[in-house]
């Protein structure tokens, strides 16, 4: 359990898995890729589409090109330290044609951190992959130029891990910096 989750105030829970309303995107995604497994949930303001990583590349160019989708704009690409789960992959996607938008994840094995490029379907993911493959370790199998971004030199270890070797330090401020938040 997380500094976070230790110190959440009293009454707060996580938000319920809900599923979207029909007529969503996902099912439009389901229309266009009939053979691909989706998970689907309502998020606070994007449809959350879980995918399998072996469908990344397809469902990326799907959304792309697709002209019921028209995914033309990749907002943001990140990655997500899901601890014993592995380590997610975020894409955000918004379509300036038909002004909808979607969030597609996928979630990768620890020991193996790898998912295709989406480079050559947003060139915008030329320095977002690159930013988290240097701050999460994820190769994104097929892209140009892996090379640092941000630091100036190796660490040895990827700071966005909740593993990385300050973790511990870090999980101390945050618990103190609560508890003078609370006087």
């Amino acid at each position: 359990m997380s500094a976070a989750q230790e110190h959440r105030e009293p009454g707060i829970k996580e938000a319920p898995i809900v599923p979207p309303p029909p007529g969503s995107i996902a099912d439009k995604f389901k229309e266009v890729l009939p053979d691909v497994e989706f998970v689907a949930n309502q998020g606070v303001l994007d449809v959350i589409l879980t995918v399998a990583r072996q469908d990344i590349a397809r469902v990326m160019r799907a959304a792309k090109d697709n002209p019921r989708l028209a995914f033309d704009y990749l907002r943001c690409l990140c990655g997500v330290d899901q601890m014993e789960q592995g380590l997610e992959v975020v894409y955000h996607l918004y379509s300036f044609k038909h002004a909808h938008n979607v969030t597609i994840k996928t979630l990768l094995p620890a020991d193996d951190p790898q998912v295709a490029t989406v480079t050559t379907v947003w060139n915008g993911a030329l320095w977002l992959e690159r930013e988290t493959h240097e701050m999460f370790g994820i190769v994104f199998q097929g892209h140009p130029d892996l090379r640092p971004l941000l630091l100036e030199e190796e660490l040895g270890y990827y700071p966005l891990l909740k593993g990385h070797p300050l973790a511990e330090i870090e999980e101390s401020q945050e618990k103190f910096l609560w508890e003078e938040g609370k006087q």
